[in-house]
């Protein structure tokens, strides 16, 4: 059984957080505390690489941010705010794409982990494939999962209510009078996705709807030659559309012009998140915009907490609720 952090700060007589902060250098600790954790995780043989190298160049001040695609324009908003939060408090933002593929994931957090970042804000590649990151956070590293919640997994997260926001979406097109609704995603294996699907399933379903579900994949150009093909060929005619994140927005606009239909008058769409070109499109797009500077700032702030050892209790499971902006895509079923 490799050695933990907890084995180590049980033979320093010290806390985890004391034994985290003495190992990776950072936040406040006594200078014997440090040389017993220094000492016990040379003799219980933690980390000894990791060890001699803090003892050597001490803390880089370094968080790294990891999500899916820093080109999407939630992430990249996300990685503003992170920047200028954690500036403000000494530290610099470190910002790499896992491109949702778990193995580039692990490959980043082991080279982060060689260059001694103390803290990893993350968006995880994957719902199920997170032991690494939990291993990451047992051996001394703050972790911050966004976007998609890890909170069950004993890391802390802060994110929409991700159900609610696919329920949200769905009732208002159901207002409008729509039965027939497509749901456009990107893949089971992203952690929001499941849960935004199922709470706008199970909406159309109690108000006696028809679900189209559409699974479009992450690369923009396949996904939309997918969509095209099943609004072309679905013996059900979805009426609106719910593409549930960016990239599934972009695909969807992109395959409604080629099929030569129009938003609004043939389709009603309803996206997720808000930013400057949804309220420019024409017509300007009906979107469930999150929070996503309050998500950027708790992250960021919860980080420092946990850093600084301002806080050392239980795990953090923070969900907002997405707002739904009403424009000009979406309108009554005729």
């Amino acid at each position: 059984m490799p050695v933990t952090l907890q084995d180590v700060a049980a033979a320093a007589g010290v806390s985890q957080a004391t034994a985290a902060r003495a190992l990776n250098n950072y936040g406040s600790v006594s200078a014997g505390a440090k040389e017993r954790v220094l000492k016990a995780a040379a003799d219980l043989g933690y980390e000894t690489n990791h060890v001699a190298q803090a003892l050597r160049s001490g803390n880089t001040r370094t968080v790294n941010f990891l999500p899916g695609n820093i080109g999407a324009p939630f992430f990249a908003r996300i990685a503003h705010i992170l920047s200028g939060t954690l500036e403000e408090a000494g530290y610099v933002l470190a910002v790499s794409s896992s491109y949702e593929q778990v193995e580039r994931e692990r490959s980043i957090i082991e080279s982060m982990r060689a260059r001694m970042s103390p803290g990893l804000i993350v968006a995880p590649a994957h719902r199920d494939l997170h032991e690494h990151l939990q291993r990451l956070q047992q051996r001394g590293t703050a972790v911050v999962a966004i976007d998609r919640s890890l909170a069950e997994r004993g890391i802390d997260s802060i994110t929409v209510d991700n159900y609610a926001l696919g329920a949200d979406a769905a009732a208002h097109l159901i207002a409008l009078g729509h039965r027939t609704l497509g749901l456009i995603y990107d893949s089971d294996d992203i952690g929001s996705t499941p849960d935004r699907v199922r709470g706008a399933a199970e909406a159309i379903r109690a108000a006696g709807g028809t679900v189209v579900a559409i699974q479009a994949g992450t690369d923009l150009e396949m996904a939309t030659t997918r969509i095209c093909e099943r609004l072309a060929l679905s013996s059900s005619e979805p009426t609106a559309l719910i593409p549930m994140d960016a990239l599934m927005t972009e695909a969807t606009i992109a395959a409604i012009r080629q099929l030569d239909l129009r938003i609004r008058t043939d389709l009603s769409l309803v996206a997720v998140d808000d930013h400057s070109l949804a309220r420019l499109l024409d017509p300007p797009l009906t979107v469930m915009a999150q929070p996503v500077d309050q998500i950027g700032e708790d992250a960021a702030r919860l980080m420092i907490q946990r850093l600084e050892g301002e806080r050392t209790d239980e795990v953090v499971d923070l969900r907002h609720r997405a707002e739904l902006i009403v424009r000009g895509s979406t309108a009554l079923r005729n």
